[in-house]
């Protein structure tokens, strides 16, 4: 397992809602779980867009070369 940090982060009060929401259901035992979900979703999310636009960037340099 990785090695873990500590951090600390400013979220609206509809965000803690939805932070405290997240546990009361149980689907999540800390904050520390939530962030994590939501952190790997965005990547999840995100790393196929991010791809797209280096090969993109990429076809790009090469055509001015």
């Amino acid at each position: 397992m990785s090695l873990r940090r500590t951090i600390t982060v400013s979220i609206t009060e509809e965000q803690d809602t939805l932070l405290r929401d997240c546990l009361q259901s149980g689907r999540f035992g800390s904050v520390s779980e939530v962030v994590r979900a939501a952190l790997r979703l965005l990547d999840r999310d995100e790393t196929p867009a991010l791809e797209a636009l280096r090969a993109k960037q990429t076809r790009e340099e090469t055509r001015r070369d």
